[in-house]
């Protein structure tokens, strides 16, 4: 199998405090790994380090078989900040809080950044933007602006123009928290859309159904450090750790 996503021995600190401490992860072509566990366990410091939102304080992050990040004589060496520009380009982010551009809008938010990043030709942009809102069931919402969406569709335009880079991995930080439960839904089941799809992904959420329906794998963080990963079975039938135990019980 294709490894798209390395990272060994992730360490991060902000200040005295270790965000992550430790922590190993590798992510396959075409699988949906989950991570799931409390409030401030490291969950979205692990993610923010994968495409250089967070520098990391030691360890070694690979991206499609090219080094992003690795530490040589206790020190951490990124690339040149073009380099990472180029591979951050593998991933695509949605975030919490959806980060549309105002003024611009949904199909022309969607073919911004291939436009402008990769150069590529607008009406090719256009076509390929118009796909992703079909993919996503808002092609009437084409020539409407962020305002004029509801908080579950600007986190599907979010999402289709994540997609709209051609990525080899999606990120997604924990793209329902903002969203009313009624809503959740409509989000969610575009992610199982792209799940089933075998699009790469790597999830940080707060949906413990989903994760147990669609992932391919489930990791448990707390503290900064993995304490379980397993397959959704695993995870959520056989718990090992007390400390997960105490977590679904909490959360299930």
């Amino acid at each position: 199998m294709e490894i798209v996503l390395q990272m060994e021995h992730i360490i991060k600190y902000f200040g005295s405090l270790a965000a992550l401490n430790d922590v190993s992860l590798t992510v396959q072509k075409g699988e949906t790994v989950a991570i799931i566990g409390p409030s401030g366990s490291g969950k979205s410091t692990l993610l923010r380090c994968v495409n250089h939102l967070e520098t990391i304080t030691s360890g070694h992050i690979r991206l499609v078989g090219e080094t992003l990040a690795e530490t040589k004589n206790g020190y951490v060496v990124y690339p040149p900040e073009k380099e990472i520009r180029r591979m951050c380009a593998y991933t695509g982010m949605v975030f919490q809080h959806f980060n549309l551009f105002p003024h611009l809008t949904c199909l022309q938010n969607i073919s911004y950044a291939p436009i402008k990043v990769k150069g590529e030709y607008p009406a090719a942009a256009r076509k390929r933007a118009e796909e992703l809102l079909e993919l996503v069931g808002l092609s009437v919402k084409a020539d409407a602006y962020p305002a004029q969406l509801s908080g579950g569709q600007k986190q599907r335009i979010a999402i289709a123009r994540g997609l709209a880079m051609d990525p080899q991995l999606m990120l997604f930080d924990e793209p329902t928290s903002a969203l009313d439960p009624e809503i959740t839904g409509e989000v969610l089941a575009v992610m199982r859309r792209l799940a089933e799809q075998k699009t790469t992904m790597l999830i940080v959420t707060h949906e413990m159904g989903f994760a147990r329906e669609v992932a391919d794998r489930v990791i448990f963080m707390d503290n900064g450090v993995i304490v379980e990963e397993g397959t959704p079975a695993e995870i959520f039938q056989n718990p090992k750790s007390e400390r997960l135990q105490s977590f679904l019980h909490a959360v299930l």
